[in-house]
């Protein structure tokens, strides 16, 4: 298959490349709003105390709201430090974002802002995307929901799993200890050997790894339709934010429908579907290297239809097989069931997702003895998926589409993992091994399981059927 081998070339020639581009962008700048003992941090100075505060400018990281300071930008752009907006100017889009290109402004944009649509809107139409940074921080009406320990956790994950150029420590408005906040995030990211002095962001990229991942796509859907791959190259190519998610679709479809007709050894199945899944992952992390990815400008979209189309197809596929012409009120139960755990799948799945705050303090503790924790639903999808091998993906009756649908999360989910372009590789790759090792190895537990169980079960009807026999003597 030459899908394949076009997969094994982008892994062995892509992993080892990105590994240095990622240790190249990966560090942090710290910036505080004040002085934090102990600790070499930029100064963050609102665009409005520029001027009381020249001594700090050579160390300066200003803040521009533009709702009410858009007036300085003018004075400020000249002054060639990094700048973080926020808010909504008089500016078009166009206009601010011909600003600032036309003084090669350093700008910064801050994760999760509810104010940060228009902001993001002028980055997008910057000749120079490369001069883009993205910082993350803590709102000061969050720090009420976080000791600090957890804040701590949430600033080293978002350097270690999404890259992140800036840690802006805001000051609280509670009794936080915010200096301690900082000094442990400081020695945490010290002892990491991810922390830097200036800001820096992504600014290069490599067409060789495109050129593979869109021969790996072209191959890989033809498997499953010619046709197919004729339609998805030119978007693939072209108009990459319709083509990477139908890309990413029809390869789910093509991975499954190829694997199901051929594998039949459970383990050495598991293996190919991860295989292949982690080729289809890599080809869409490659084909997102320019500045506009790496730096959160662009996102892969379509992500929860992506993470939805291929179990979905199969589970009423096969539910309205198994119904035939009369549906029941167990059917209905069914369809209820799978439609409440679809909206939390897909609530729980995407660019921004729902987290409750027990599952976030399980979550922290996993990355502290894992680094990076592996996917639960992967976990899960895999002894499923070892159930569809076994069988043959042929099942009757209504509980087998959601076997069949529940073991090809395991397809989506691996692919889902590398479709976020600023995260790191190697965390991608761990916690993708990590989740096919611990889902091989409940599968394994569980074969063993039934196997006991049901050796006991033979060993009690022995028994039973002895001593009927005895007493009817």
């Amino acid at each position: 298959m030459l899908a394949a081998l076009m997969g094994i070339m982008i892994a062995v020639l892509y992993i080892p490349w990105r590994f240095r581009f990622d240790r190249g962008y990966v560090k942090t700048a710290l910036v505080t709003e004040s002085t934090v003992e102990g600790v070499d941090s930029l100064r963050l100075i609102p665009a409005n105390e520029l001027k009381s505060r020249p001594s700090e400018i050579g160390i300066s990281v200003i803040f521009v709201d533009l709702k009410d300071h858009w007036s300085l930008l003018p004075e400020i752009l000249p002054l060639q430090r990094p700048i973080v907006l926020t808010g909504i100017s008089p500016y078009t889009a166009v206009q601010l974002a011909e600003m600032l290109d036309s003084h090669s402004a350093y700008t910064g944009y801050m994760e999760f802002d509810e104010r940060g649509e228009y902001v993001k809107e002028v980055l997008k139409l910057r000749r120079e995307k490369s001069l883009v940074f993205r910082v993350h921080n803590l709102k000061k009406k969050e720090y009420p929901n976080y000791d600090v320990q957890a804040a701590v956790v949430r600033y080293i994950r978002a350097v270690r799993e999404r890259s992140i150029d800036m840690l802006l420590f805001l000051k609280p408005e509670n009794d936080f200890a915010y200096e301690d906040f900082v000094r442990q995030v400081d020695d945490k990211l010290g002892e990491l050997n991810l922390l830097q002095s200036s800001v820096t962001s992504p600014r290069a990229g490599n067409s060789r790894f495109f050129i593979l991942s869109t021969a790996f796509i072209f191959f890989l859907v033809a498997s499953l339709s010619p046709f197919l791959a004729l339609v998805v190259l030119p978007l693939w190519i072209f108009f990459p934010s319709i083509g990477l998610p139908l890309g990413a679709i029809s390869g789910h479809f093509a991975i499954y429908y190829y694997l199901s007709r051929t594998v039949r050894d459970t383990v050495r199945g598991i293996l190919l579907f991860f295989v292949f899944s982690l080729f289809l992952g890599l080809s869409i992390n490659s084909s997102m290297l320019s500045p506009a990815y790496q730096n959160g400008l662009e996102l892969f979209r379509g992500v929860k239809l992506s993470l939805v189309a291929l179990p979905g197809w199969l589970f009423l596929r096969g539910f309205l097989r198994s119904v035939k012409q009369k549906i029941s009120g167990a059917d209905l139960t069914v369809l209820c069931l799978v439609a409440v755990g679809a909206v939390y799948y897909i609530l729980r799945s995407g660019n921004f997702s729902l987290v409750l705050d027990l599952e976030r303090r399980f979550r922290d503790v996993l990355d502290s003895l894992l680094l990076v924790r592996p996917r639960f639903k992967e976990i899960l999808a895999y002894p499923l998926l070892a159930i569809s091998i076994k069988n043959g993906f042929k099942f009757e009756g209504k509980l087998g589409p959601l076997i069949v649908a529940g073991g090809s999360i395991s397809v989506v989910s691996v692919v889902n993992t590398f479709c976020h372009a600023t995260v790191p590789l190697w965390t991608g790759l761990l916690r993708s091994l990590y989740s096919v090792a611990f889902g091989v190895l409940f599968t394994l537990a569980l074969n063993w399981f039934s196997k006991k169980s049901g050796s006991n079960v033979k060993e009690l009807e022995g028994s039973l059927n002895v001593e009927s026999r005895e007493e009817s003597k």
